[in-house]
């Protein structure tokens, strides 16, 4: 499982009062996950139990149990079907709204159009199946605000969350964010950090297109590349045959904690972030901690994180001229950017791994089931 997840079911544990099982399915086919490892939940103090695969039988493990948290996805009709039976509340959490999804597809399968209209045929089935499963629900958790705008009608009690793995110690102070960015008043060149993996839906291919319009337009910078996926050679090839080796750099994936949130705040003055579709990415809450704002293409989840932190900039989707003419309005402007960075701070810090999850446990607490002792 990934240490992601690890991390955050034992945080549910930390703010849940009883015992806590996580229910999964089993697969013997590897995953693309960077940080997977071996699932030890004596480690988090929660238990594993193989999910069944029958009504009846789930229904009757879920007798006594408070609550359940699952994901918003069509295969999880009968799990809501089981706990109606036994008058068990589910909550669901959700990320990606259909819109997103169907740009996803579009960015996967740009020339496979058969594939495509097949994806695209099987998402508009599986959202009328959401459709089908979110009046059956107790609540629902919505990762940013593309599917917290579109759901949250649909269901008794929706609560909106900024995913985060940063805790609150980790978290740049307000009173460093300044003196953080060193000589960036001083007119060197704006040091421009993208991190994530090297794949399409992450908008990688735009990377060497930024970076040669901000070269082309005599804008002083330097990019940093740290990610690996299957863009990777592509983004080396690129960066050859436009010149640009003197200008962007690749490095390999970094530990989390002890190696990409220092190397932010030491190497960022701006996280490019072309993103080309509405994934509500945990990068955008983390890079924000690190006192980095944000310049982006504005996919609707960046447009909502924008819209509740002011901790960055957006553009529009695929137009790299145009995000390259904003960081070069910001190269003259680099006061804008320290001020951007308090405001990414701020909303870092109110949404940290702790607090963050703090909110989702006391939602699920409010809408439990709890025996009087």
């Amino acid at each position: 499982m990934t240490q992601k997840y690890m991390e955050g079911a034992g945080r549910f544990v930390d703010k849940w009062p009883g015992p806590v099982t996580v229910m999964v399915e089993l697969d013997d086919r590897p995953t693309e996950d960077m940080d997977r490892v071996e699932a030890r939940p004596e480690l988090f103090g929660f238990e594993i139990e193989e999910r069944s695969k029958s009504e009846d039988e789930f229904a009757n493990r879920l007798k006594h149990s408070a609550i359940g948290l699952g994901f918003l996805a069509g295969n999880n009709i009968m799990i809501a079907k089981a706990c109606n039976k036994v008058g068990m509340p589910l909550v669901c959490t959700s990320e990606y709204s259909p819109r997103t999804e169907r740009q996803i597809v579009a960015a996967e399968l740009p020339q496979d159009h058969i594939r495509r209209a097949r994806r695209l045929l099987w998402l508009h089935a599986e959202e009328k199946r959401r459709q089908k499963l979110l009046p059956m629900l107790a609540g629902l958790q919505c990762s940013g605000t593309p599917t917290y705008d579109l759901y949250r009608h649909l269901v008794p009690s929706a609560l909106l969350f900024f995913d985060n793995r940063v805790y609150e110690k980790d978290i740049l102070p307000t009173d460093q964010v300044k003196s953080r960015f060193g000589d960036l008043l001083s007119g060197r060149p704006l040091k421009l950090v993208f991190g994530g993996r090297l794949s399409t839906m992450k908008g990688v291919s735009e990377l060497p297109k930024i970076a040669r319009e901000l070269r082309d337009r005599r804008i002083p910078f330097e990019m940093t590349i740290v990610g690996t996926g299957p863009l990777e050679s592509a983004l080396k090839d690129a960066a050859s045959f436009f010149g640009l080796n003197n200008f962007v750099k690749l490095l390999p994936p970094m530990d989390f904690r002890n190696g990409w949130i220092p190397f932010l705040r030491d190497n960022a003055d701006l996280f490019v972030c072309p993103h080309v579709q509405g994934d509500p990415s945990s990068t955008y809450s983390e890079v924000m901690s690190c006192g980095v704002p944000i310049v982006g293409y504005a996919n609707e989840a960046f447009e909502g994180v924008l819209k509740n932190s002011g901790g960055g900039w957006a553009s529009p989707l695929r137009r790299p001229a145009k995000l390259a003419e904003l960081i070069g309005a910001l190269d003259k402007n680099r006061e804008e950017i320290l001020k951007k960075a308090q405001a990414a701070v701020s909303f870092a810090s109110e949404h940290a791994f702790e607090k963050t999850f703090e909110r989702r446990a006391e939602h699920l607490r409010s809408l439990g089931r709890f025996r009087s002792s």
